[in-house]
This record gives structure tokens, C-alpha cells and sequence, in this order.
């Protein structure tokens, strides 16, 4: 057998080793740095996409509050990593000096104008009959 074929095939073994002990060693730092924020207080995401607040920690039971107040237990496992919540907290929101959240009253405070269902602009039945026609949009049969 030829030994430039051996040489070959030790240095392909030897790069395939490399690679995959490599990629173990980012792993298992990813995952001791998400044990080690893994506190309560912490907000994470779950592999199921859901946002919660540590609560409690008891072995590999993780209790996770939700932003309405719900508690759910999890698996140490099913934790993805510490992230926080991409909304908004009260304490973000606009506040007037006495410490008041400011929260619009009506649709008119958010702004933009009024349209119709077929986008005329025009506020009011969007092209449907008023309600005392009939289907045909006449006198003669009124609505039941």
C-alpha cells in the first residue's frame, strides 16, 4: 500500500477529530454559561418558545412564572437560554410625574384616520345598505 494513501488518511482522521471535539467544547461552555445564570429572578425561553421569570429551582424542576402571573413547573432540560422579554415592562412606559402610566383612552389617541371596510376613507357603512333596506337595497322588502 502506498504510504502517501496513509499519510492522507491520518490527517483526515486527525482534522475530523479536531472538528468535532471542538464543536463538544462550545457546547458544553454554552451550556455552563446558561447554568450559571440560571438564578431566580432570571428571565428564560423554554425549547418551546415560552417566556418566563425563575421563581423556584429545585434539582432539575424549574419554576417559571409567566408575564400574567401564572406558575408552570419545567425541566431543567426544556430551559434554551436566559433571554429577556421582547415587550415592553410598566416600567418602560411612558410615566407623568406623579407616577401615573399614561394609557390612551380611545382609538382617535393612536393615531391614523377612520376607514371604511372597502377603503374609501370614509367612515360609516363601507358600501353596505343601511339597515332598514332591504337585501336589494329598496323599500319594498324590508329586513326582518
Amino acid at each position: 500500500m502506498d504510504p502517501s494513501i496513509l499519510i492522507f488518511l491520518a490527517l483526515m482522521l486527525g482534522m475530523m477529530w479536531f472538528i468535532s471535539s471542538r464543536g463538544k467544547k462550545q457546547q458544553a461552555a454554552a451550556r455552563q454559561k446558561l447554568e450559571e445564570a440560571l438564578v431566580p429572578g432570571t428571565w428564560v425561553m423554554t425549547i418551546g418558545g415560552f417566556l418566563g421569570k425563575i421563581v423556584d429551582i429545585d434539582g432539575d424542576v424549574i419554576t417559571l412564572e409567566s408575564p400574567s402571573g401564572v406558575e408552570t413547573i419545567w425541566n431543567r432540560t426544556a430551559i434554551r437560554e436566559a433571554k429577556e422579554p421582547p415587550y415592553a415592562s410598566a416600567d418602560e412606559d411612558e410615566v407623568e410625574a406623579d407616577g401615573v402610566v399614561v394609557v390612551p383612552d380611545d382609538a382617535g389617541a393612536l393615531g391614523g384616520t377612520p376607514t371604511a371596510v372597502d377603503g374609501t376613507g370614509t367612515t360609516g357603512t363601507g358600501g353596505l345598505p343601511p339597515a332598514d333596506r332591504g337585501p336589494d337595497g329598496d323599500h319594498e322588502n324590508p329586513r326582518p
